[in-house]
Formats: structure tokens, C-alpha cells, sequence
């Protein structure tokens, strides 16, 4: 049982003391006159009368009434001391709650078997303290990615580690972008959490663990030796290493897997809402994973399309023309995006290239739509790409391209269909 807060227990004190004095002194001020009681007609049963004891001197009603100074001030006074001590404590005991719900918050969850104790992701307090350095492998706008190494048992697992920055900062104190930015990070943690967090397939990067600090939030991955897709084709472009069609076909039909799990298998159904290369890794064996899902939404059975509004969220060059123009999104915005991916994939190029300003169609949506109505298609095909045999490979994917990408998102396949049609494809 919760015992009272101090001031409230000292002012029932001073209560119970003043009126047990009234009680003892009761007889001061008036007239006693013991009676006999006729209710009980017993003998020797007296009750006992108080009558006001009227002085002579005190004021009759033509003398002006005195009101003392003091008494009234006393009496003003306090209430009000009374009321501001019990305030204080109340103000406290909430404080001491929330300190004691922060705490708990604060404690790591795991979500997967790889990582089997919370102290093996200990060495983090170093790396808050500025005592541990680790390798930088990316930067975002919530924060920087690290790469380090634990062991589940006599076996060495690379993980990623991603820091997303929560200063401790008086709201009070925060002006209106700063504020933004923090609501952001915080719907990211937990769309994070919420999504990846519970889910498992083998086209979606897991999420193995969060980390919650003072400053800070640490969510923990499994290390894509690979790196993105977006990368992947950046070095390809580069000179830097090769990608073979086998390979890019296989990256399309996996990242179809995954899309049709969250929007068709899963439940409830999760819309990822940035669907691009940049946020498609490759492990060890070149097998793609979906990450990066801090702008995803899960979307009930009873939630209509038309009640799915938020403000524009994704990358330009990759978001539906509906989500631009309605603020409404679908899993057909996610298709749009995988539509654009599939180019990108074939053609070797991105939305952002500058080779797009020099086109009509200025952007590269509109330029495989018109290089595929054309006589010679085969002009939008990676130039890596050409001479392996493919070609009519190429261009099937390119025309389901097209289809993902349709202005009006009714006439879109949705992402089982696509993933069939992928998977349709022979070699």
C-alpha cells in the first residue's frame, strides 16, 4: 500500500491535533448544566448541556464587529502553504515515477537467438564514452553505422551497428526543426522495432537487437559483407568490380520475395515507403535483403487506402506520382519504387544521373517507356550487360518494369503477380 507523501501526513497531524484541542477546551467559552435524563428514567443519569456562555462585554449588535489582522492573515496563509507542499510532493512522486519508467526503457532487447546475452553488446558504453573506436561504414541522417564483431558461443558474428542520435535536450529549449528532427528519429526507432524487429524472412535484414542509451539508440544488425545494391552497381559503373546479369536477376526476384511478404503474407501488412537500391543489401552470397525500414507503416485489414495519409516520405526519382500529388499511399507506391529498381538494375543508371537532363523524357521512368516502344530497346540496356546472351531476359524484366510503373496505380500488378512474373522468366 502506498504510504502518503510527507506534507499531506504533517497536515493531517495538525488536523486531528486541532480538533482533539477543540474537544478538550470544549468547555471553555461555555455554560455546563448537568441535567436529568429523561429518556432512560434512571437515576443518577445525568446528560450534560453546553450553553454559550454570552460575556457582557462581548459586542452586542450595535457594537462593530473586530476582525483581527493576524487570525485572517493566518487563514490565508495556510491554505496556501498546505496546498503548495502537497503540489511539490505530487510534482516529485510523478518525477520519480517517470525516472523509474525511463530506467525500465532502458533496458536492451534482443530479438534474435544470434545474440544470446545483453552483455555481449556491453562494449557500447565504451563507444559512448568515446573510449572504443570502430569502424565507420555509413553515415544517415539520424546518425553514423559501425561495424564490430561478438561471439554467439565459439562462433564470430560481424554485426552493424546503427546509432541514431537523441540529445538530451529541455523540450522547452527546442525550436521547431530540432523538435521535428527528434519526433522523427523516435518514429524511426519504432517503425524499426515494430516491423523487422518482429518479423523474419530471408529477404528481410533482421533486426537483432536495440539498444536504448541516455544520448542515443543502438539498433544491431547482421553485417552485409556485400553492401548496398546502390554500391554494388556504383563500383560496377566504376570499373571497380562486376555484376553479372545472373546476379541482378536474382537480386530482382529476392527483393520481389520480400515485398510480397510484407504486403501480401504478413500480418498486419507493412507498406516500406523507401524502397530503393541504396536500401537493398547483399550478403556473403550475393542473396539481396530489404533493410532500412525507420519510414515503414503497418496497415491493418480495416484500414482502407483511402485512410493511409501521411506526409511525403521516401526518395526522389522513386516515389509514386500519387503519393506526390495525394499525400495518400498504397502497396502500389512500394511496387512504383520496385518498378524503378528494376531499371536501374538493367539500364545500369539512376534517377539522379545527370544522363537524364540531356534526355525528353528527363527521367528514367519516361526514357525505358520510350526506348521499349521503339525499334531498338536494347539502347537503355547496361553496356556491361550487352554480348552475354541475355538481352531478351533483359528486356522481359524491363517490360515488367514498365507495368510496376503506370501512372494510375489500379492498373499495377501487385507484388505477388510481379514476383511471378519474375520468377516466369527463363535462362
Amino acid at each position: 500500500m502506498a504510504s502518503l507523501p510527507l506534507p499531506l501526513f504533517f497536515l493531517l497531524l495538525v488536523v486531528t491535533y486541532s480538533y482533539c484541542r477543540t474537544i478538550e477546551n470544549l468547555d471553555e467559552g461555555f455554560t455546563v448544566a448537568m441535567v436529568k435524563d429523561p429518556f432512560y428514567m434512571r437515576e443518577n443519569t445525568t446528560t450534560k448541556l453546553y450553553f454559550l456562555a454570552v460575556d457582557p462585554d462581548t459586542p452586542s449588535a450595535g457594537h462593530k464587529f473586530q476582525i483581527k489582522p493576524l487570525w485572517v492573515a493566518v487563514s490565508f496563509v495556510l491554505p496556501t502553504l498546505c496546498f503548495l507542499l502537497c503540489w511539490l510532493t505530487i510534482k516529485r512522486c510523478k518525477r520519480i515515477v517517470s525516472y523509474n519508467k525511463t530506467s525500465a526503457s532502458r533496458q536492451p532487447t534482443l530479438f534474435s537467438p544470434m545474440i544470446r546475452r545483453a552483455e555481449d553488446l556491453s562494449f557500447l558504453e565504451e563507444l559512448d564514452n568515446g573510449g572504443l573506436l570502430l569502424e565507420t561504414i555509413g553515415h544517415g541522417g539520424c546518425g553514423e553505422v559501425y561495424k564490430a564483431d561478438i561471439f554467439n558461443g565459439d562462433r564470430e558474428i560481424l554485426i552493424a551497428i546503427k546509432r541514431i542520435m537523441q540529445p538530451a535536450i529541455d523540450a522547452n529549449k527546442l525550436c521547431k526543426e530540432e523538435s521535428n528532427l527528434l519526433n522523427h528519429q523516435m518514429r524511426q526507432i519504432r517503425s524499426e522495432i515494430q516491423t523487422v524487429g518482429q518479423i523474419r524472412h530471408r529477404n528481410l535484414l533482421p533486426l537483432l537487437a536495440h539498444i536504448p542509451r541516455p544520448n542515443c539508440h543502438y539498433l544491431i544488425y547482421e553485417f552485409m559483407k556485400n553492401g548496398s545494391l546502390h554500391d554494388a552497381l556504383k563500383d560496377v559503373s566504376n570499373g571497380l568490380r562486376e555484376l553479372q546479369w545472373t546476379v541482378r536477376y536474382k537480386i530482382a526476384v529476392d527483393v520481389a520475395a520480400g515485398l510480397e511478404y510484407l504486403h501480401i503474407m504478413n500480418r498486419p501488412r507493412i507498406i516500406h515507403r523507401d524502397l530503393k537500391p541504396a536500401n537493398i543489401l547483399l550478403d556473403d552470397d550475393l542473396n539481396a535483403r530489404i533493410s532500412d525500414f525507420g519510414l515503414a507503416k503497418m496497415v491493418p485489414d480495416i484500414i482502407t487506402s483511402a485512410e493511409m495519409r501521411s506526409e511525403v516520405a521516401g526518395t526522389v526519382g522513386y516515389i509514386a506520382p500519387e503519393y506526390h500529388r495525394t499525400q495518400s499511399f498504397t502497396d502500389k507506391c512500394d511496387v512504383y519504387s520496385f518498378g524503378v529498381t528494376l531499371a536501374v538494375l538493367v539500364t545500369g543508371k539512376f534517377p539522379t544521373d545527370n544522363f537524364f537532363q540531356t534526355t525528353n523524357e528527363m527521367c528514367i521512368v519516361g526514357w525505358v517507356r520510350t526506348a521499349m516502344a521503339s525499334n531498338d530497346p536494347r539502347v537503355v540496356i547496361d553496356q556491361k550487360l550487352l554480348g552475354s546472351g541475355f538481352e531478351e531476359q533483359m528486356l522481359l524484366v524491363l517490360k515488367i518494369a514498365c507495368f510496376c510503373t503506370y501512372d494510375d496505380p489500379k492498373e499495377r500488378p501487385n507484388s505477388r503477380d510481379v514476383h511471378h512474373m519474375l520468377s516466369q522468366i527463363k535462362h
